[in-house]
């Protein structure tokens, strides 16, 4: 069956919302990182490598291996998605320390915080010490060391979702339908449900999520008309929120909760940063994006059009 500008509804777990299911377990960290701290005060010249000294220090706390400043290179204070998820592509690291340094008379503040790279999010509260002299800094770092990793030692929660589910009397989820359309629809019956194929200027929008795409298939099981798998192929354009990929092919996975784009390469764009991978990853329930397969990040003045 098909018709022109075919209009389809379909309750399919919802390109944001994702399934239902058991909470998943703390999950692991990779290796640590230390970022350049920042001097705060007039001239950086003959002050102590302060980022350096945390790395040696962190070496010694058992928390796995420790990424030195030189190897990470500079952190922006408000970093994109792209840039923190190429960072951890490109280093392996999966928590940061970050920090700045200000000079006070002879004392010396020293301010970090750790940041999970997955997430970008802050793990616990921003650590503070300060060294009175030259003589009581080897103590303020030795305590910054500790502060760390104490907040590496705690699990990593997954992240809640910021609107909770619907369920009906039955304790079932009560999804949102996603809309899709296109030139022309096809429905053909196969063992076990029906695939619907839509061709020409397909457009699918579910909440803050929408997909554009030149061809269309959805596959749904016995007699729902919920998707358990979303393939798009052609010119195909995602966007959520500020963010925005563009790939040759996307394949939406139900029960995974995941959108996974694909192309030569794929192109992600947020506010203003560009990257590009060969495999753009959207964890829609946690709203988090990995990046794989020759990870590039690219600046652009966010003036230019």
């Amino acid at each position: 069956m098909s018709s022109r500008r075919a209009l389809h509804r379909v309750a399919l777990v919802a390109l944001l919302l994702g399934s239902c299911g058991a909470e998943a377990p703390p999950q692991q960290r990779g290796d640590v990182g230390v970022a350049p701290f920042v001097s705060m005060g007039a001239s950086s010249e003959g002050a102590p490598d302060i980022a350096t000294a945390v790395a040696q220090r962190l070496g010694g706390q058992g928390i796995g291996a420790i990424v030195p400043p030189n190897a990470i290179g500079e952190y922006p204070e408000k970093p994109s998605t792209a840039e923190r998820v190429a960072l951890r592509d490109r280093t392996g690291v999966r928590t940061l320390v970050t920090g700045s340094v200000t000079p006070m008379g002879e004392a010396l503040a020293i301010d970090a915080r750790v940041l999970d790279l997955d997430s970008g999010e802050t793990l616990g509260e921003p650590l503070a010490e300060k060294a009175a002299n030259e003589a009581d800094l080897p103590r303020a770092l030795d305590a910054l060391a500790q502060g760390v990793a104490a907040r590496l030692a705690a699990p990593v929660a997954p992240k809640p979702s910021e609107k909770p589910r619907r369920r009906n009397q039955g304790g079932d989820e009560l999804r949102e339908p996603i809309e899709m359309q296109g030139d022309t629809l096809d429905v053909q019956s196969v063992p076990g449900g029906r695939k619907l194929s839509f061709t020409g200027h397909v457009n699918a929008v579910q909440g803050d999520i929408t997909l554009q795409c030149d061809e269309l298939e959805a596959m749904t099981k016995g007699d729902t008309s919920q998707p358990e798998q979303v393939l798009a192929r052609g010119n195909v354009v995602v966007k959520q929120r500020d963010r925005t990929a563009k790939c040759d092919e996307a394949i939406f996975y139900r029960t995974e909760d995941k959108l996974v784009c694909t192309g030569s390469p794929a192109e992600l764009t947020e506010e203003c940063n560009r990257a590009e991978a060969q495999r753009i990853t959207f964890f829609l329930e946690r709203e988090k994006v990995e990046m794989s397969g020759n990870s590039k990040v690219f600046g652009r003045d966010c003036g230019t059009p």
